[in-house]
């Protein structure tokens, strides 16, 4: 019995003798077909049931005769529906059970409109789903089977409400996204509308320049939940989708074309999407923006576009290969699989087509569902870390408080667990991520990763060769305290940092981990957008206290001030009676205050530059170390908790030891996550008087 027949029903309704009767044995390259051969009315029921032949042919030898059925095998809407697979189909004269939405595709393409295809491929039928060996092999043939199909039809599931409300926004916005485009995309002296700048929602003048309505708000969230259909977020529809370009696209009755999602999405969700007040529709919003994104990337990997990437360009055409697997893999990391191992074997079919492209035979894990999951992601851990020399994957474990209880070691990230490792939030992934080198002393050229994996041990210890920079001596969570806590460590860090900067050009610079969204190192003038941050901060702790007459928060704020202005004073932090003056000229216009704040709140760019203190799961924590280093550190890192360089890594790693640790260096760690240490992010540890690597264990 398959370990996972409890997530995949089709296992234990079709491992039966009078099924294993009609599921013959497949030759090599080919797969069963469905011959639709009609329909029988149900006694006592106005269904009919569908009645067809099993085929068996060579995939290649019935090209642009068929046709292949893309759709999801749980409830199309519904997350925690349980399927009785109640239905059924006849297929060589035996009943077979199938699904709710498989049976609602089966009867809306057969029955109820025209497009009854006389082939049809079927994956829950046309598929053993008991022998394990045919499944394998058949999820090797995938992509084969849909490339050689005439088309895809693609059921989304039965309409509803939300699916006729988006048919209509989509129906009038559509032509008018691509009247835009085709507008000067650069000019802005006539009018010409930016890329990446259109504002569907409430833009009058754009409403109506392109004649088209505003909706409302509900039908926008209409929209977004059809986006939430369960369909759009399946690992294995990118591929269905990329390797065959005639799509049939149903939900219902209604019509839609993928061309048209794509420009919607990539035009309008990635300008003002997160403007829109969305929620509790958070997280789909996120996923959608993450799907069409990972289209897009696969597409563009079949094309020359990674010619000219300069990353890629520094790398052997080998470590190109296994680069862009790995963000194949940390890319669909929000998309979901019935079964986990998916998540390694859906993605085998664009490895090798890059593989392809780079001319190298990929070592990459075949379709085997007789492995564990566990053991089908250390396997492929193995070959990424050992092919890239990268540790780039470090970056995506989660937090211990929203890490998952596993078998998997603790440098492991949870790529089986969906949204797990997209709820990381990588420090690598912001923008001007990319320019972090710590473990090189240049970033056009790169030191490699020095790793060994000891997968025949019980813990799957990964040994690297690694620098402990330092350990954690305080750690400032930004939802305790809030900026009275953050500004308070200023008094704490040395008067001049080890690069010379001062306490508090060091603070702003950490917060924002060295970068704005354009630049790396953050240009001085950044200060500036710090001292709007702090006033407007302030002022929002100052105004509470003094209508709540809390004395005591009002005097740890001037104290405060008054301390840094003391032992530290910067432009962009007040002193107290500078604030006291800003205070009372408040106080005497409050509606002038407010709208002050709230014009801070709408153009303050430095609230959006310390994403990392506010992104992922829990958000990074600040942390200060021993020898008075400043950085950012999984939230979960504790006093105590070490901060090492492993060899060939672009960022830091905070590792936590056991008492056993403390006493014998070699004694195994375990991995909180990445780490930015401010000073430290260009190889300038590399420079350090002593500095020297030597081995560390991670469990």
């Amino acid at each position: 019995m398959d370990p996972l027949a409890s997530i995949n029903p089709y296992i234990s309704l079709k491992d039966g003798s009078q099924l294993g009767q009609v599921y013959e044995k497949l030759p090599a390259k080919s797969a069963r077909f469905l011959r639709y051969k009609g329909t029988e009315k149900t006694p006592g029921s106005s269904e009919s049931i569908i009645i067809f032949d099993f085929e068996i042919h060579e995939v290649a030898t019935v090209k642009s005769q068929y046709s292949a059925l893309s759709y999801t095998w749980g409830h199309p809407v519904l997350n925690d529906f349980k399927d009785d697979l109640s239905h059924t189909v006849i297929c060589n004269g035996q009943r077979m059970p199938i699904g709710l939405n498989l049976h609602e595709a089966l009867q809306h393409i057969y029955i109820e409109s025209d497009i009854t295809p006389s082939l049809f491929w079927v994956d829950a039928v046309c598929i053993n789903q008991s022998d394990l060996a045919e499944r394998a092999a058949q999820v090797t043939l995938m992509t084969s089977i849909y490339f050689n199909a005439a088309n895809v039809v693609v059921w989304l599931g039965k309409d509803d409400e939300d699916a006729r409300e988006a048919y209509a926004l989509l129906s009038e916005y559509t032509p008018a996204l691509r009247e835009i485009v085709l507008d000067p995309l650069s000019a802005t002296a006539d009018g010409g509308i930016r890329a990446g700048a259109i504002n569907l929602y409430d833009d009058e003048e754009l409403h109506k320049r392109y004649n088209i309505t505003t909706r409302s708000m509900d039908s926008w969230k209409s929209l977004v939940r059809f986006f939430s259909r369960r369909w759009f977020s399946r690992i294995w529809i990118v591929q269905e989708m990329v390797f065959n370009q005639s799509h049939l696209m149903c939900c219902g009755p209604l019509r839609f074309d993928w061309r048209d999602l794509d420009l919607f999405v990539s035009l309008v969700f990635g300008a003002q999407w997160h403007g829109l007040n969305f929620r509790g529709l958070e997280r789909e919003t996120q996923r959608i923006a993450y799907v069409f994104t990972f289209h897009r990337e696969i597409r563009l990997t079949s094309t020359e576009y990674l010619d000219n990437d300069p990353h890629l360009g520094k790398l052997s055409p080998e470590q190109q290969l296994y680069e862009v697997a790995q963000g194949h893999l940390i890319s669909s990391a929000l998309l979901e699989a019935t079964d986990p191992r998916d998540r390694v074997f859906a993605i085998t079919a664009f490895v090798n087509s890059f593989a392809t492209r780079v001319r190298i035979q990929p070592i990459w894990l075949k379709a085997d569902y007789s492995l564990q999951t566990a053991e089908v992601m250390l396997r492929t851990a193995q070959v990424l870390l050992w092919k890239t020399r990268s540790l780039k994957m470090l970056s995506y474990v989660s937090d211990l408080s929203h890490r998952a209880e596993s078998d998997l070691p603790s440098w492991m990230p949870h790529f089986h667990i969906p949204g797990a490792v997209a709820a990381v939030e990588s420090l690598l992934d912001m923008h001007q991520g990319t320019k972090y080198h710590a473990g090189s002393l240049s970033i056009e050229v790169p030191t490699f990763a020095d790793v060994y994996l000891h997968l025949d041990s019980p813990g799957q210890e990964l040994e690297a060769q690694a620098f402990q920079l330092d350990t954690v001596e305080q750690v400032i969570r930004f939802e305790s305290g809030g900026l009275l806590n953050l500004l308070a460590v200023c008094l704490e860090l040395p008067l001049e940092y080890h690069n010379g900067q001062s306490p508090v050009e060091v603070l702003w610079r950490t917060l924002i981990a060295g970068r704005t969204d354009t630049a790396f190192p953050a240009p001085p003038e950044t200060v500036s957008e710090f001292a709007k941050y702090v006033q407007s901060g302030l002022i929002g702790i100052a105004l509470p206290a003094l209508t709540a007459g809390d004395r005591d928060q009002l005097t740890k704020l001037i104290v405060l001030l008054n301390e840094i202005a003391t032992r530290c004073p910067h432009p962009s932090v007040p002193t107290a009676a500078g604030f006291s003056n800003l205070l009372t000229a408040v106080m005497d216009d409050l509606d002038g205050c407010l709208r002050m704040l709230v014009r801070l709140h709408a153009t303050l760019t430095y609230r959006t530059m310390i994403t990392p203190t506010h992104a992922g799961q829990k958000g990074k924590a600040l942390v200060r170390t021993r020898k008075g280093y400043l950085g950012l550190a999984p939230h979960s890192t504790e006093p105590g908790d070490e901060v090492w360089l492993l060899k060939g890594a672009k960022v830091f790693h905070v590792l936590r030891g056991t008492e056993s640790s403390a006493e014998v260096a070699a004694a195994p760690r375990m991995l909180l996550g990445e780490a930015y240490v401010h000073g430290f992010m260009e190889g300038e540890a590399l420079r350090l008087e002593g500095m020297s690597y030597s081995p560390v264990t991670i469990k």
